[in-house]
């Protein structure tokens, strides 16, 4: 098995983990005693992860296949979220910056 073999069986659920942590950091920021140190952690996992995924999505091998027909492949995008092909992942940019 390849690096690529477990890039391709893995993404998904990696993608999956990074919306996950990303919903939770926003809830989390919107409560009135967040702990600024758990905001800090998941920030810095936030900012490493997406370009991490980005690289391992640059070098997947798989290939998003759409449905012939004349409905939209795409999500309607909502805030800092993009909606990709598949209409069951979206990828999340956000802003870390401030708290």
């Amino acid at each position: 098995m390849s690096r690529v073999d477990v890039y391709n069986e893995d993404y998904v659920g990696l993608n999956h983990a990074y919306v996950q942590m990303y919903k939770f950091y926003n809830r989390l920021l919107s409560t009135n005693d967040a702990d600024d140190d758990v905001l800090s952690i998941i920030r810095e996992i936030l900012l490493v992860f997406n370009p991490t995924l980005d690289k391992i999505k640059s070098e997947m091998t798989v290939k998003t296949r759409f449905k012939e027909d004349n409905e939209p492949n795409q999500e309607a995008v909502n805030g800092n979220a993009i909606a990709s092909g598949n209409k069951n992942s979206v990828i999340y940019y956000g802003n870390f910056t401030g708290n």
